[in-house]
């Protein structure tokens, strides 16, 4: 759990110390926290509306115990929990006033839960050690780690009188880097994200997609075990491949310290990437442990199945994960035979032998959206590249990058003020300030303010892009104290941001976020990048590299992971970085630099350039003007040959290999069977016009399709094309096949088919849409149909294909024939009937050719007194100025060209609002901030309805509300129903208000990605309801009456 300290600017009533939640709102609310530059008073974070959310107000205070509770006749059962000492403070502020209901007792519940003992004395609810800011622990200094670390040990134990021997690294961020840190502060183990398990194994192929939605591993992380039994899960866009047993066991993975060999070492406990999001979102299921996990579970090696996500965010930081969810999973674990048992308590009783060493790779959970659990962690640190070559971009510039220069320039300021005070600082004025404090304790106070991840992660969200300028000010201020008291004396190296690459495997395939979600070729050749500073001044940044000899780096060797290297390794070479100020801030109406940095760091970089199929180690070595030296942590990166091979499958082929926009196109898999379907898109996975779908064609979401395989001469085939239609311009196909027993992705390439442009004489129009009322007529004119050629020709008229199904087309009063041949078009008249029609046509010029593409006129009839859908959204507090953005489809395809639509209409009070044509009587819908963040697909809206925020995590769930604006208001009776039993297992009884009302009433059964799975009437207020799916989880209900004048919202956990 965290919540940063939002605005830690000097305190009012505690000087020398930062403020914390309570004190940063009484200040913002009375018009203080007011700087130049900056119209608002700070932070622009609603505090009360964060601090003060129920699930929140329980979660920080109390739940955690009653979850525990709930599984107390489970000798060993109970939990981890991590809450950064952050949000301990900001807690107390609001404590010790009463406040947004927090009491001056808020710790006592948590104490209560941490004596509660295993059957070997160790705590039910262990309060591991984290950071006190949440900063992310792989990309801060050793320095900055173990103070960070400490100030949270002191912290917990101040409120909880805990200690713990683990460690949650925050977002589960985790390097090997920090094992000696880590060792050093008595931690003995730590959580890890079981993806970073797997991806270092001999047989891991990666599947790039979204099982796998981030760059390969480099071969440089390989190691020459096998995983063997692999499967692959994803959900909400958050895929893994993961090997059993290995990814479920307990190891030891170690550092070697670069400087004289030493290892250090500490116990890695894999947290389950895939069902810890399942359990965050709906709730865990032991079905798929037995499933998945179990069969090859060993007693010698046993599996470890650890749930981990946010315990105030999203679905798991609410009253149903605490009071239902944890009891539900942990009985049911137990019942099918597996023991409910803490981390601390499992490593007693399943000791990981001291010859289990592993590799863990770089990265975190995959919970993270637009990282996914990137080795190189880039939603914290987003790469500076060319998207034109994807090349580093010295003249680059993101806001994570110059947050990072500054906390690297404030970072040398505090060690250098620490050592020339004699490098022995009291961790508890370094957490808490105050007077007695000396400077540079002051100066590490005021440091820690600017660290918290969040400050990166939400980029230009509220004002993240001066929270670091602003408390490393404040500690310059303090450390510049001590360093001019000692003039000319500077025993402190520089300070080095750990050295990024770019791109991240050079000389192979590139496929990230960065690069669209496309495969793309990287040059071997590559740059590494950092930021250096001291206060003193850099004489030298030089990049240090050397090539292994037999491109392997076994961990029974250490020859790789030292300075002084080995006869394994060549001499080290140097190259000179280049040195240069970061790129200037932009100007960007999304932010406001009212507060400069006292102190920014250079921008350093070099390529390494002319090596290929090489295994190469590296580090950055920085000179001040002193002659202190300060070296980096040495890293290693295989480069490829720089050649990128795609992958095909020989079950799949089609004819023409390269079709034009005039082909159809056959596409034959030789092992389909009838229940095989075709799950395709265009252009980069967009869900395909109506125009271009087979007959039996679904659509699946905003993105795909599925069409069944025919059989065609013993062949099972799917014909698609000509992709020629004006209503949508294609120049790819892009498939997969889905089979009964599972998905042919292509070795996880994903099937591509370019389509070009043909070239043709032939006379070109377009597609017609009418919307009429009932019993209403068109008369058509030339203008209508678009004529174009490119030859000169003029326009004859139209051929028709087919007739409407309802309604009558005719011409000059008489009805029109298949294949006639219509000249005169203003005498053409299609009178509506009550449905909606279409007809299609081929345009044809004065030298009778006829056009490539067949044509449609549609005709969506509406009922004149029928009301058109308006959907209305209210942009959360936090999106700033960006305005709302809807992408909509239909059963017959997207109704905007490109993602993420349009942007809606702003109305009052931050209420945003589109509305459709009458003749779209059900649509689908996602809102967003201009593509990110965005909603879960809301489907079936069949009237006008009001959405605001639910839960704000990923992609964030919505409810419906009454809406803000005049135009749409309804007085909606909103009272409590009752929904027994729960758990549900296939049926469940409901009982509502008695509100008068005797009509008929809609429920909707609606799972956590949006997707509606079932709908059905009822009368009166009580109703027993047969449950039709069989997937076990969380689903919202949703009811409402007739005349909408009711509308009622709930949830049920089914087993």
């Amino acid at each position: 759990m965290d919540q940063p300290v939002y605005w830690a600017d000097k305190s009012k009533e505690k000087p020398d110390s930062k403020q914390f939640a309570e004190e940063s709102h009484r200040l913002k609310m009375s018009g203080q926290n007011m700087y130049p530059g900056s119209a608002v008073a700070h932070p622009t974070n609603n505090l009360e509306e964060i601090f003060s959310k129920a699930d929140r107000v329980n979660a920080y205070q109390y739940t955690p115990k009653t979850a525990i509770q709930s599984i107390s006749s489970y000798p060993d059962a109970g939990a981890q929990l991590s809450i950064s000492a952050g949000l301990l403070e900001n807690i107390q502020s609001l404590g010790a006033k009463n406040q947004w209901g927090y009491s001056a007792g808020w710790m006592n519940a948590y104490k209560d839960a941490y004596g509660w003992k295993t059957r070997d004395g160790f705590p039910k609810l262990d309060i591991v050690n984290f950071m006190y800011d949440h900063a992310l622990s792989p990309l801060v200094s050793e320095r900055t780690l173990k103070k960070q670390i400490l100030a949270h040990k002191y912290v917990a134990n101040k409120y909880y009188g805990s200690t713990s021997k683990g460690y949650w690294p925050a977002e589960g961020a985790f390097s090997e880097r920090i094992i000696k840190v880590l060792a050093e502060c008595g931690i003995e183990w730590s959580v890890i994200a079981n993806s970073h398990l797997a991806r270092t194994l001999s047989d891991y192929v990666h599947p790039f997609n979204i099982n796998g939605n981030i760059e390969a591993p480099n071969k440089a992380d390989r190691v020459e075990t096998e995983g063997i039994n692999w499967f692959d899960a994803t959900i909400d866009g958050r895929g893994s491949r993961l090997a059993v047993p290995y990814s479920y066991q307990a190891h030891k993975a170690q550092y070697v310290d670069p400087n004289n060999g030493q290892i250090y070492r500490i116990d890695v406990v894999p947290m389950c990437n895939y069902l810890s999001y399942v359990d965050g979102y709906s709730g865990a299921n032991a079905g798929e442990v037995a499933q998945k996990i179990e069969p090859f579970s060993t007693t010698a090696h046993p599996s470890i199945v650890l749930l981990a996500h946010d315990g105030d965010n999203a679905w798991g930081g609410g009253s149903s994960y605490y009071n239902e969810a944890v009891s539900g999973f942990t009985s049911g674990a137990a019942a099918a035979g597996y023991k409910p048992t803490t981390i601390q308590q499992f490593l007693k009783d399943n000791p990981v032998p001291a010859t289990d060493v592993v590799h863990v790779e770089d990265g975190a959970w995959v919970n993270a959206e637009n990282d996914w659990g990137h080795p190189q962690f880039i939603n914290w640190i987003w790469p500076l590249f060319s998207t034109s070559n994807y090349r580093f971009n010295p003249n680059g510039w993101t806001e994570d990058a110059r947050n990072w220069a500054v906390i690297t320039a404030t970072e040398n300021y505090v060690t250098m003020a620490e050592d020339l005070e004699g490098g022995i600082l009291r961790i508890n004025y370094i957490a808490d300030g105050g007077t007695v404090a000396t400077n540079a304790e002051k100066a590490w106070h005021f440091y820690f303010g600017g660290l918290n991840s969040g400050f990166m992660y939400y980029g230009k969200a509220e004002d993240m892009e001066v929270k670091p300028s602003m408390t490393g000010n404040i500690s310059i201020e303090y450390a510049q104290k001590v360093i001019d008291a000692k003039p000319g004396t500077d025993n402190t190296g520089p300070s080095v941001f750990i050295p990024q690459r770019f791109p991240y495997n050079p000389g192979e395939t590139g496929f990230s976020p960065y690069t669209g979600y496309k495969k793309v070729n990287y040059s071997s050749d590559f740059h590494v990048w950092t930021f250096a500073y001291d206060v003193s001044g850099l004489t030298s940044v030089t990049l240090k590299y050397r090539v292994d000899l037999d491109g392997k780096n076994p961990i029974s060797s250490t020859q790789n992971d030292t300075y002084v290297g080995g006869s394994e390794v060549e001499p080290w070479q140097n190259i000179e970085m280049t040195r240069q100020p970061m790129a200037a801030d932009p100007t960007d109406p999304e932010l406001n630099f009212f507060i400069q940095p006292k102190a920014k760091a250079d921008l350093c970089y070099a390529e390494i350039a002319g090596l290929k199929d090489k295994l190469v180690d590296y580090y950055v070595e920085a000179t001040d003007t002193k002659g202190n030296i300060f070296k980096t942590p040495i890293q290693h990166v295989y480069i490829g040959t720089g050649e990128g091979q795609l992958p095909t499958d020989g079950n799949v082929t089609w004819l023409p290999a390269s079709p034009t926009s005039l082909e159809t196109i056959t596409i034959t898999c030789k092992n389909a069977t009838a229940a095989s379907k075709l799950h395709w898109g265009v252009n980069g996975w967009n869900a395909p016009d109506g125009v271009y779908r087979p007959e039996g064609t679904v659509a699946v979401s905003a993105k795909a399709v599925e069409t069944p395989f025919r059989q065609a001469e013993g062949k099972w085939q799917v014909v698609l094309g000509p992709f020629n239609n004006p209503a949508q311009a294609v120049t790819a196909v892009n498939f997969v096949i889905k089979h009964e027993s599972g998905w042919d992705n292509n070795g996880g390439s994903d099937y591509l088919i370019t389509i070009s442009a043909a070239q043709t004489n032939n006379p070109t129009g377009t597609n017609i849409t009418k919307t009429l009322d009932q019993n209403s007529s068109y008369s058509f004119s030339p203008g209508d149909f678009n004529f174009a050629s490119s030859t000169g020709n003029t326009f004859k008229g139209i051929k028709i294909l087919s007739l409407p199904a309802s309604g009558t087309l005719t011409t000059n009063g008489a009805n029109v024939s298949v294949n006639q041949l219509v000249m005169n078009v203003s005498q053409l008249t299609y009178t509506a009937a009550t449905s909606s029609s279409s007809f299609t046509f081929r345009i044809v010029d004065s030298a009778n050719l006829e056009s490539d593409a067949v044509y449609t006129a549609s005709f969506p009839v509406t009922d004149p007194a029928q009301q058109a859908i308006t959907v209305q959204f209210k942009k959360p507090d936090d999106w700033g100025t960006t305005p709302v953005y809807l992408w909509a489809w239909t059963g017959s395809g997207n109704l905007f060209t490109s993602w993420p639509g349009v942007a809606m209409t702003a109305q009052q009070n931050n209420w945003y609002a589109y509305t459709f044509d009458k003749s779209i009587t059900s649509v689908n819908v996602i809102f967003s901030k201009n593509g990110s963040p965005q909603s879960v697909d809301i489907m079936g809206v069949s009237q006008s309805t009001c959405y605001e925020t639910d839960n704000p995590a990923g992609k964030f769930t919505v409810r419906e509300t009454t809406c803000g604006t005049t135009g749409m208001e309804n007085k909606l009776i909103a009272q409590t129903i009752s929904i027994y039993p729960q758990p549900v297992k296939s049926e469940f009884y409901l009982n509502l208000p008695n509100t008068g009302y005797t009509g008929n009433y809609i429920l909707n059964i609606i799972n956590l990605q949006g997707k509606m799975i079932q709908e059905t009437n009822f009368t009166g207020q009580t109703a027993h309801i047969q449950l039709l799916t069989e997937s076990s989880g969380v689903y919202l209900i949703k009811i409402r009456n007739v005349n909408g004048s009711e509308i009622y919202t709930s949830k049920i956990v089914k087993m």
